[in-house]
């Protein structure tokens, strides 16, 4: 019977397979039991780290661009790189980005979602709404989503994990190249961690929740391998919530991906301009050999009339006499002087690759100091920009809510951002205050004018608990409603001033009927 020797190889490669991941375990091991040893863990390894979360060292030139654009299924990290590139070196898309990143304002209010009256009276309630308002307080919305807000507009997904440090609650970001997205919940995509980014040198496991250390000695542990994919370690997306700009689909794509090729166009624009600069300055200098002639003053063929090693030498004297970028020549052709002025016209180059790139992020040029302004169509811009990026209000909503149901107890709160934006605060407020007048919420007036309702109570508290509008905050009384004693009022005119008419007003008292 003949050997088989197809199955013999397939035991080989299991074999070698097998010896792999045993070598890695084992190192795995070794690593883990010198993580005590504080010695082995360099500063400069850690930095390499912290840089590698949202800094790319890679370049990238046009065709590479064209490349990666077609196939971005296929080219996930480089694109993210890419859009870090680009961040770097384009200042347009870099102020792009901020800019977007920068319209929603984050001004939140959170209510009950589960307490009748009765409920909200009870010690217990208060207590639940306290912590949740502490909580709130201590992942600081404000401060926190906006940065996590430009690092999805320039990579699309961002993945956290919530740390719970003694006064403060973080959101840590995880290196996104050891994440993959596993399943989407209804807390939104989950995702699963390469347990190999702790193999690098300079990671510390005490750098990462708790829980690391546990899911770490798994996989070090874990001797059967009957999951093949052991070292992916599933978090929950409670705890480990991913951000993603575009939320309806699980591949990565940067948003602004359209923008790629325009961006290096930019800097394209900017080595032709200073090549036209270098042109313009340029001159060639061209001297022209005589010929001899004949008796009838006819030229002859190739009879020079001065000698090729002279020409030489006074060719090069005067090439040594001009200055830089100045070119002589000597030929017996009839030239003259040849300058690479007004080879372009005059428009600035740079200008018509900024006008592309802000015409194809769909975007004015107007709010980056440059373009003609038209109010109405501003106004029509800064719509359209605000719905780009407002939508991300409900990602961060769905984070927090889930958040709060698993520490608030018996009660459920919700909080909500009023897509209250940088360029329809004041909109907002005269909204909110008109629907004021008219018995709806108060809180929305002080929202639209970026206080918080947790800090609109307290001040307003305070302020009560001194009496503040009655002791310190009274009316200015202006000069013409004093007269100059102590007591208020308009001086009374003299007697010799006054008219009939008015002295008969003050006999009879009649302002006062």
């Amino acid at each position: 019977m003949p050997k088989d020797n197809t199955k013999t190889t397939d035991n080989i490669q299991t074999e070698e397979a097998s010896n792999y991941e045993d070598y890695a375990l084992q190192f795995a091991q070794s690593l883990s039991r010198a993580y005590s040893n504080n010695t082995l863990i360099n500063p400069l390894w850690q930095n390499e780290l912290l840089k590698g979360l949202n800094m790319s060292p890679r370049t990238f030139d046009r065709s590479r661009i064209e490349e990666m654009i077609k196939d971005p299924k296929g080219n996930e990290d480089a694109l993210k790189d890419l859009s870090q590139y680009l961040c770097n070196v384009v200042m347009q898309f870099n102020r792009l980005v901020s800019y977007y990143a920068s319209i929603p304002t984050f001004d939140y209010f959170f209510v009950q979602t589960n307490a009748d009256e009765e409920d909200l009276k009870s010690t217990v309630f208060k207590k639940s709404r306290k912590k949740a308002a502490t909580i709130l307080e201590k992942i600081n919305p404000k401060h926190t989503f906006p940065q996590i807000l430009r690092g999805c507009i320039l990579e699309d997904a961002k993945f956290y994990y919530v740390r719970e440090l003694n006064d403060s609650v973080t959101l840590q970001e995880m290196p996104s190249k050891y994440c993959k997205i596993i399943n989407r919940t209804e807390y939104g995509y989950q995702y699963a961690f390469n347990m190999y980014y702790f193999l690098q040198s300079g990671v510390d496991l005490n750098d990462f929740a708790p829980e690391f250390l546990e899911y770490f000695e798994n996989f070090n542990n874990d001797k059967n391998k009957k999951n093949t994919y052991f070292y992916w370690q599933p978090l929950d997306p409670v705890k480990a919530p991913v951000f993603k700009f575009d939320d309806t689909r699980a591949g990565l794509t940067p948003p602004l991906m359209g923008l790629f090729l325009d961006s290096a166009e930019i800097q394209h624009y900017k080595n032709l301009l200073k090549t036209k600069t270098e042109l313009e300055t340029w001159k060639i200098i061209v001297g022209k050999i005589p010929m001899k002639q004949d008796n009838k003053g006819a030229v002859v063929a190739n009879n020079f009339a001065i000698d090729p090693h002279v020409a030489g030498q006074y060719t090069a004297i005067l090439q040594s006499g001009v200055p830089k970028g100045v070119k002589v020549a000597t030929t017996p052709f009839e030239l003259d002087t040849v300058d690479f002025n007004q080879t372009q016209s005059q428009n600035s180059i740079i200008g018509y690759g900024q006008e592309n790139f802000y015409n194809s992020a769909g975007s004015t040029p107007v709010l980056f100091g440059s373009g003609t302004v038209n109010a109405s169509g501003l106004q029509a811009n800064l719509k359209v920009d605000e719905a780009y990026v407002i939508h991300m209000y409900r990602q961060f909503e769905r984070f927090l809510n889930a958040y709060l149901k698993s520490k608030t107890g018996r009660f459920r709160f919700k909080t909500v951002f009023p897509d209250i934006t940088i360029f329809n605060k004041d909109d907002k407020f005269e909204k909110y205050l008109k629907a004021g007048q008219f018995g709806y919420s108060k809180t929305l007036v002080s929202l639209a004018m970026g206080i918080n309702s947790e800090d609109m109570q307290n001040l307003l508290l305070y302020e009560n608990s001194i009496n503040l509008i009655e002791k310190y905050l009274k009316p200015l009384s202006s000069s013409h409603v004093q007269n100059g004693d102590s007591e208020t009022g308009r001086p009374k005119v003299s007697d010799s001033k006054i008219s009939d008419t008015g002295e008969r007003t003050r006999d009879e008292d009649l302002n006062n009927r």
